[in-house]
């Protein structure tokens, strides 16, 4: 039987020619998942939101997902997470920029709010995000821990417009900034047919948080 031999180029040709496969690692994969997690509750609600849909819509297995996020808990723990850590640090630049007044601040947080809020994926997925605090207490437990986070950075910047307050007078003003904002996310996303225009709404939260902020003691 004559000797079967195969050059050593034409196997590294081939290795070369070969399109190679494509793996994810957690630092692509994980972001993804949380990116269509947040599609999938947002557009299906509590009620159809599972890990396989979930997995699915990534195109991924589900021993995948579940090795990244073992159960349902953990997954909407990391998304509602993400979500709301992303936009705190956007929250977090405006109040603590100094080039601007804490007039200007307050102002410019109303417009980035404005503009955010009335995006339909975002006010959705709030939404849900409410109602499952309703059922799930790790989701109450995180919305308290944000809530308290938001209500002390509100404080720290009605301080500097209202240097006469105390600390408890800042702290329930800014309960109140954020109660009001929470409203208007539900008036936003649900709110009738002859609901007045962002613009409108942006000036008259400007005026009502100033006022919040600016009320003598």
């Amino acid at each position: 039987m004559k000797a079967l031999t195969i050059p050593l180029n034409r196997i590294l040709e081939a290795d070369a020619a070969a399109p190679a496969r494509r793996r994810g690692n957690r630092a692509s994969r994980v972001p993804q998942i949380i990116e269509v997690s947040l599609d999938v509750l947002a557009s299906e609600g509590y009620a159809g939101y599972t890990v396989t849909r979930v997995a699915k819509d990534s195109g991924i297995r589900l021993s995948t997902l579940q090795h990244y996020f073992p159960n349902r808990e953990e997954l909407l723990r990391a998304t509602m997470r993400e979500v709301v850590n992303r936009y705190f640090a956007r929250y977090r630049k405006t109040i603590e920029n100094k080039a601007l007044t804490p007039e200007a601040r307050l102002d410019a947080v109303v417009d980035d709010f404005i503009v955010e809020f009335s995006k339909p994926g975002l006010a959705a997925f709030l939404l849900q995000f409410w109602a499952l605090t309703e059922r799930e207490k790790f989701a109450s437990d995180l919305l308290a821990e944000l809530q308290k986070q938001f209500c002390h950075l509100n404080a720290s910047l009605i301080a500097e417009i209202n240097p006469g307050l105390s600390p408890e007078d800042c702290y329930l003003r800014a309960t109140l900034i954020a109660a009001h904002g929470e409203g208007l996310i539900v008036l936003i996303r649900r709110g009738p047919d002859d609901l007045p225009s962002l613009d409108t709404l942006r000036s008259a939260t400007k005026f009502i948080w100033n006022a919040i902020s600016n009320a003598a003691a």
